[in-house]
C-alpha cells in the first residue's frame, strides 16, 4: 500500500483526527449537513472500541504529520473532498453468523432471534439433539442453513466445519446459550468499515457478560474468513493463525457491543451434566499443551464448578503453574490462574495469601490482588474484633456488680463494642448496644457520629457516581 492509500485508510478510522475535524465542522459551520450526519455517526462506530492490539493503535489511535496538518491547519475544499472520501459506503461486507447445537431446545430461539437483522447468512450444526432443537429451528427459522454431524468429542473441529461452510467475509461465531444484547445494526456498520485494513489478522471481540455478572472483554468471536484462522482445542478451543503461535498473533479489537450468556448457570450445568462432559476432554488438551496454562486453568475452573475439593482444585492449579513456560511472560489465564488460586486460599487461616501477592507483583494494574490482600487482612482483623467484642459483651452481662474507674456506667466500653459491631456490619446489635448508654456526653458523641455516618449515606444513595477518588 503506498503512502497516499495508507493515509486515507488511517483517515477513515482515525478517531483523533475525526473528532478534530468534526469540532472543525462545528465552530465554523461549515460543511453539508449530510457531510456532518456521515462523520458524526463514524465516529460513534469507532467510539465502540473499547481497546485494541497495540498494533492497530497505528490506524486507530496515532495520527501522522499530514493528518495532524490537515486537522490543525484545514483547507475546507480539502477537508470537504476527504470527507466525502472516507464516509462513502464501500463495497458490502457480508456476516455469516454460525452456531453450534445439541440439545439446546431451551435457548436456541432467543440466540437465532437476536443475530437475524445482522446475519447475512445463519449456518447452525447440529451435533445430536434429541430435544425439539432441530423442530424450533425448521419451524421458527426457516431460513436457517441447518447442518448435522455427529459428535466427535471436539469443539474446534465443529467450529472449523463452521467457519469452512460460511460464504459471508465475517464470521460470528456465536454459542447457543448466549445472545447479542447490543444493537445489531451499528455492529454490522462497524464491521464493514474495519474489514479492508490491511493487517494479517483482524479479530473483533464483542463482550461477554455471565448471569453473574462476570465480564469477558476478550472473546474473539467474530473475524474474517479470509484471514484462514482455524480453531485449536478439543474444548475450550484457542482461535490461531499460526498454531505454534497460540493466539498472539492475532490482532484484536475489543468493543462495547453486549452478548449475554447463561450457559454456566448451575441448573444449566447439571442439566446438560457439563463436568462430566468437559472434564476428561480438559484433562487431554493438559496433556496435549502441559505448558499451556490456558489448559490448567479451565481444567481448575471446571472442577472448582463441579464441586470437587479445594484441594484438588488448588492442585490442578499448582500443577499448571509448575509446568508452564518458564520464559512465558504475563498472560490472562496465568492471571485468571492466579486469581482462582487466591479465592480459595483466601478461606484458609493466616494473614499471607500468596497468590494474591504474586497478582500484586507480576500484574501490578490488576486491582484483584489488592482486594485479596486487603480482604484477608479486614477479615482477620474484623473476625478478631467482632470475637472479642461477642466475649466482653457476654463477660459484662455475666457480672453481677459490675464498676469501672473511668466511667461509673461502663458506657465508654458500650460505646468502643458499638463501633465494632457497626465495623463488622452487624448493624442491629450496634445500636442495641448503643441503645443501652446512659451518659449524656458518650450517648450525644454516639449520635453525632452516627447523624454524620446518616449523611454521608444519604449523599451516597442520592447522589451521582463518582469519576474519582477525591
Amino acid at each position: 500500500m503506498d503512502k497516499k492509500n495508507e493515509r486515507m485508510t488511517r483517515a477513515r478510522v482515525n478517531l483523533p483526527f475525526l473528532q478534530g475535524v468534526c469540532r472543525w465542522m462545528e465552530e465554523e459551520g461549515f460543511g453539508e449537513p449530510s457531510l456532518y450526519e456521515a462523520l458524526r455517526e463514524r465516529i460513534g462506530l469507532l467510539e465502540a472500541i473499547e481497546e485494541c492490539s497495540d498494533e492497530l493503535a497505528f490506524w486507530f489511535a496515532e495520527e501522522d504529520a499530514e493528518l495532524i496538518r490537515m486537522r490543525e491547519e484545514p483547507d475546507p475544499s480539502r477537508i470537504t473532498a476527504m470527507v466525502r472520501g472516507i464516509t462513502e459506503t464501500g463495497e458490502r461486507s457480508r456476516v455469516s453468523v454460525v452456531v453450534m447445537t445439541r440439545n439446546e431446545e431451551r435457548c436456541i430461539a432467543r440466540c437465532l432471534a437476536s443475530v437475524q437483522a445482522l446475519a447475512d447468512e445463519t449456518i447452525v450444526l447440529d451435533t445430536g439433539s434429541t430435544d425439539r432443537t432441530v423442530e424450533i429451528i425448521r419451524e421458527e427459522f426457516p431460513g436457517v442453513r441447518l447442518l448435522q454431524a455427529p459428535w466427535a468429542d471436539d469443539f474446534a473441529a465443529m467450529r472449523n466445519r463452521l467457519t469452512a461452510e460460511a460464504e459471508g467475509e465475517w464470521v460470528f461465531q456465536l454459542d447457543a446459550d448466549e445472545y447479542l444484547v447490543s444493537d445489531p445494526a451499528p455492529l454490522k456498520a462497524f464491521l464493514q468499515l474495519v474489514y479492508d485494513l490491511p493487517v494479517p489478522s483482524l479479530v473483533v471481540s464483542p463482550k461477554i457478560v455471565n448471569e453473574d455478572g462476570g465480564e469477558l472483554p476478550l472473546t474473539r468471536r467474530i473475524y474474517r474468513r479470509k484471514d484462514g484462522l482455524h480453531y485449536y482445542g478439543i474444548i475450550h478451543e484457542d482461535l490461531r493463525l499460526a498454531p505454534d503461535r497460540r493466539g498472539e498473533d492475532l490482532l484484536h479489537l475489543m468493543t462495547d457491543d453486549l452478548i449475554r450468556h447463561d450457559g454456566y448457570e448451575p441448573e444449566v450445568m447439571r442439566a446438560k451434566d457439563k463436568a462430566n462432559r468437559n472434564i476428561p476432554l480438559q484433562e487431554r488438551m493438559v496433556q496435549e499443551e502441559p505448558d499451556n496454562m490456558r489448559w490448567h486453568y479451565f481444567l481448575a475452573r471446571e472442577k472448582e464448578a463441579a464441586g470437587y475439593p479445594e484441594e484438588e482444585v488448588l492442585e490442578t492449579i499448582d500443577r499448571g503453574l509448575k509446568q508452564r513456560a518458564e520464559k512465558a511472560g504475563p498472560d490472562s489465564f496465568h492471571l485468571r490462574s492466579l486469581l482462582l488460586q487466591a479465592k480459595l486460599l483466601d478461606a484458609r487461616l493466616g494473614p499471607f495469601n500468596p497468590a494474591a501477592e504474586a497478582v500484586v507483583e507480576q500484574y501490578p494494574d490488576c486491582t484483584d490482588g489488592l482486594y485479596y490482600r486487603l480482604n484477608r487482612l479486614v477479615f482477620l482483623g474484623l473476625s478478631s474484633m467482632l470475637q472479642g467484642a461477642d466475649k466482653t459483651l457476654a463477660r459484662l452481662q455475666s457480672l453481677e456488680n459490675p464498676y469501672s474507674l473511668l466511667q461509673p456506667q461502663s458506657d465508654h466500653l458500650m460505646q468502643l463494642m458499638g463501633r465494632i459491631y457497626l465495623a463488622g456490619g452487624q448493624y442491629g446489635k450496634a445500636m442495641r448496644v448503643f441503645s443501652t448508654i446512659s451518659d449524656e456526653e458518650i450517648r450525644g458523641r454516639v449520635k453525632e457520629e452516627l447523624a454524620d455516618l446518616r449523611g454521608q449515606l444519604d449523599a451516597f444513595l442520592d447522589g451521582p457516581q463518582q469519576t474519582a477518588l477525591v
